[in-house]
């Protein structure tokens, strides 16, 4: 087969890919143990909380033990970063407004470890508080540190969160495509879709195994693109997860300046190409090799890119566990407010995975001492 005959090959397959005629098997459904899975769902409340607690407070003293010591400053201290942290996770978890949070921390004072009490106006702040936002990354990383050295796959993929109790993305988007306004002005791909009430776009990294977002960026910029935020995401799970091997993605991805980054980064890429690709390099020889790759053996390359289907799932999994629109009017608050969320399915799916994956005890004693205990 030569050059031509193998372009020609490739191009007809990805036409039968995304016309949903392509012949290839399916995966066998994953077993699932419902009895252990009733014992989670049990106790996910009492775990959540323990594991917020634990967390944000690991968080604070990898943080601290960074940090050069510094001279009290005059005036009133403000309300520990730690114990806000504690309670914005808290009322992400139960989806609250502000006021119904100051109650969160009468009612789980002792189970978050607070160590003062404050008001609706000092969680409403919080949002926009730098080091809020610092401790929100730390435990981004610590939630996982389970999997390190687990998780070799990661699917990346788009959604938007809406602000109105009206809205719906999913909708929005296929609206969208069916008017035919995928591309944006300059003919790049996956723009965004706009409504009368905004969406808060955001773009995670997700491991493909255990399903915990590995990365998770929101913004409320218009103008950026998906692949914008390929490279930052990729780089931030590849220096959480060193072993990373391969990165999934669809077709908004499937351009050779992606590629190209995950190449350097020693990651391959599996993106499904358009009808129209061709096998000219153009500076990336990492485009001609993904797309050799899907020549030499379809039924395998396709197993991998049907992996993206995780980060679809946890989108999915995100937005039944938040229903309520975002409640944040500010634009840095709505961002941090979607980020919780994200945290948040990383708290709840470790505590799930503790149960369900026995695999993971050992690495959960490192964070969570009692739920490794049983």
């Amino acid at each position: 087969m030569d050059r031509v005959q193998r372009g020609e090959f490739i191009r007809k397959i990805v036409s039968q890919v995304r016309a949903h005629e392509y012949p290839y098997e399916k995966r066998p459904p994953e077993k699932v143990s419902w009895s252990t899975y009733d014992i989670a769902q049990c106790n996910e409340i009492a775990d959540v909380l323990e594991l917020i607690r634990t967390l944000v407070d690991s968080a604070e003293e990898k943080i601290e033990s960074r940090r050069p010591p510094s001279k009290p400053s005059p005036g009133r201290p403000p309300v520990a970063a730690v114990d806000v942290a504690k309670v914005l996770l808290a009322q992400s978890y139960f989806d609250v407004s502000n006021r119904v949070a100051e109650g969160l921390i009468c009612l789980f004072w002792r189970n978050l470890g607070l160590r003062e009490r404050f008001s609706y106006k000092t969680i409403e702040r919080g949002y926009d508080r730098h080091a809020v936002d610092e401790l929100l990354d730390e435990v981004f990383t610590l939630t996982n540190d389970p999997v390190r050295g687990l998780e070799k796959v990661f699917s990346i993929d788009g959604s938007g969160t809406p602000t109105h109790v009206r809205q719906n993305y999913a909708e929005e988007r296929d609206r969208q495509r069916r008017e035919g306004k995928t591309e944006g002005r300059s003919g790049g791909s996956a723009a965004f879709p706009r409504s009368r009430h905004d969406f808060v776009y955001s773009v995670s990294m997700v491991g493909t195994r255990f399903k915990l977002v590995s990365a998770w960026e929101s913004t409320v910029d218009h103008s950026r693109r998906e692949p914008s935020f390929f490279e930052p995401l990729l780089r931030e799970t590849r220096e959480r997860h060193p072993g990373m091997e391969m990165v999934v993605g669809d077709g908004a991805y499937a351009a050779r300046p992606c590629c190209n980054v995950a190449s350097d980064l020693g990651v391959e890429p599996r993106f499904l190409p358009k009808r129209s690709a061709t096998l000219k390099r153009k500076g990336s020889a990492a485009w001609v090799d993904m797309l050799f790759a899907l020549a030499k053996d379809p039924d395998r390359w396709l197993s991998d890119y049907y992996r993206r289907e995780a980060s679809e799932s946890v989108n999915s999994v995100i937005k039944r566990e938040n229903p309520s629109p975002l409640r944040k009017r500010l634009g840095a608050r709505r961002c941090t407010e979607d980020r919780l969320r994200g945290a948040c399915h990383n708290i709840r799916r470790l505590c799930y995975l503790r149960y369900l994956e026995p695999l993971l005890s050992n690495q959960c004693r490192r964070i969570v001492p009692r739920l490794a205990g049983g």
